[in-house]
């Protein structure tokens, strides 16, 4: 099966003696603004795995860790990525109001 952990944002890779990746750490949790230990604070987390799968996006911090490791960028080029999204509309007319603008948070998706 397949485990995911929202709210846990990965930190680093685990490797094992062959160089392959076998888990994640997560982030501490509980540390202050000046770095230091909180009342709250726990040590960030090895979460390990037989398959890891690393999905975070297009030259994530992780991505990043084992496009160095393993020389992934040596002799290229890094591409440049974009993500767009357009939305169309049909509103009727008597909802539509020219010139109005109306701002606000994660509405309406």
């Amino acid at each position: 099966g397949v485990e995911i952990y929202p709210g846990f944002a990965a930190a680093s890779l685990v490797y094992n003696d062959a160089g392959s990746v076998t888990g994640v750490i997560t982030g501490d949790m509980g540390v202050e603004k000046d770095g230091t230990h909180g009342p709250a604070y726990a040590p960030g987390m090895a979460l390990m795995g037989k398959y890891v799968l690393i999905g975070e996006g297009a030259r994530g911090s992780l991505a990043k860790q084992l496009i160095a490791k393993y020389q992934l960028a040596d002799g290229r080029d890094p591409s440049k990525f974009g993500i767009g999204l357009k939305e169309l509309w049909q509103v009727k007319p008597e909802n539509h109001k020219p010139g109005l603008v109306q701002h606000s948070f994660g509405w309406p998706l």
